[in-house]
């Protein structure tokens, strides 16, 4: 990815580069180019992890990346949500699933599991852990396979916390995944009690602001030398649910926000699926 002609490039006393401000109309296109694609332009599998406060727009940012990057590449995309309820996920517009069997028949492209109960207290934690585990346990790829998916967890702390089983098997998924084609996309809203390799293994990172100053020097080392980024955090504006996006390998880093509305796309929609299998199947007469 590269900076805008014309963007002000701001050096620190200590040399460090200050990331460049840019909106998401204008920085979305190029990361959606790059993100998941290697530097000859071929698909690969590559993690992100999203940090942020509960209302800082993580869950409105990462639906938008996921929006994108399915109608650029046609991408499998799953989203695994556990909330009672979700202000921005919903705002795709994908079919909504309850179970593994469920996806299996109807076959989405794009869909959102989403195992809702009335259960409350270790009743619902119990019910979250057998519906998540049997979905992850199904969609693990047979030896020699590749799955080609993108998996979003809306928050991955909650689900880790369910049981130990579900935890390694998340474990497995963040270490091994790369290799069977399984893009993993994880929200959380702190940085602690996370697997270690989750931080290891994904190399796009999106910060927000934390909301405790506490934890301020924690959400900065996400990003680097904390020093040099608690400063970038601290200038964020949070009414404009500004984040930082960086790259760990290459080390590419920017300012930005989200700052177009989210609505769903006809192709992703239940109809608009079922209408492009319909020509699919056509085509293959």
């Amino acid at each position: 990815m590269t900076t805008p002609a014309g963007t002000t490039t701001r050096v620190s006393e200590s040399g460090f580069v200050w990331p460049p401000e840019i909106p998401w109309s204008e920085l979305g296109p190029d990361f959606i180019e790059v993100y998941g694609h290697d530097e000859n332009g071929d698909l690969q599998a590559e993690s992100l992890e999203a940090t942020g406060q509960t209302g800082s727009g993580k869950s409105f940012s990462i639906g938008t990346i996921l929006q994108q990057r399915a109608a650029r590449w046609n991408t499998a995309e799953l989203a695994i949500v556990t909330k009672a309820t979700d202000d921005s996920i919903p705002l795709l517009g994908w079919p909504v699933v309850t179970s593994y069997r469920e996806l299996q028949e109807q076959k989405w492209r794009q869909a959102v599991f989403w195992p809702q109960t009335t259960l409350k207290g270790a009743e619902r934690e119990a019910f979250h852990e057998q519906q998540i585990y049997d979905l992850l346990s199904a969609l693990w790829p047979d030896p020699g396979q590749v799955a080609n998916i993108v998996i979003y967890f809306d928050e991955v702390r909650y689900i880790e916390s369910l049981s130990k089983r579900l935890k390694k098997l998340v474990r497995m998924y963040w270490r091994e995944g790369r290799s069977h084609g399984i893009s993993i996309i994880a929200g959380a809203q702190r940085p602690v009690e996370m697997v270690r390799d989750q931080h290891s293994e994904s190399r796009w990172k999106i910060v927000f602001p934390p909301a405790d100053q506490g934890d301020m020097q924690r959400f900065a080392e996400l990003l680097g030398r904390w020093k040099d980024w608690q400063p970038v955090l601290e200038s964020l504006d949070q009414t404009f649910h500004q984040f930082v996006l960086r790259n760990s390998f290459t080390k590419d880093a920017f300012i930005t926000w989200m700052d177009e509305d989210l609505r769903p796309l006809p192709s992703q929609t239940p109809e608009g699926q079922k209408k492009a299998r319909r020509q699919g199947n056509a085509e293959g007469e």
